[in-house]
């Protein structure tokens, strides 16, 4: 199967011209503390309106607004 083809049928989180969709890596380069920037969260759910991602055994709904308080990439970037 193409790994394009297969993220443009899922929904998915658009952003800063980035997507992001369930199973993506991700940090928030602008969280309130250090630990909070650091931690890498697993997107579970995205759409339109934002993403639900967790860490360390806790899960985050946040909302497009909350997104671009604190920034998103892919963990895999810096």
């Amino acid at each position: 199967m193409n790994v394009t083809k297969a993220r443009t049928e899922q929904t998915v989180f658009e952003i800063d011209g980035q997507q992001y969709a369930a199973g993506d890596r991700v940090r928030f380069p602008s969280a309130a503390t250090r630990k909070d920037r650091d931690r890498v969260y697993e997107i579970t759910e995205a759409g339109p309106g934002g993403i639900t991602a967790e860490a360390d055994g806790c899960t985050y709904q946040l909302s497009r607004g909350d997104i671009a308080a604190i920034g998103i990439t892919h963990a895999d970037q810096k």
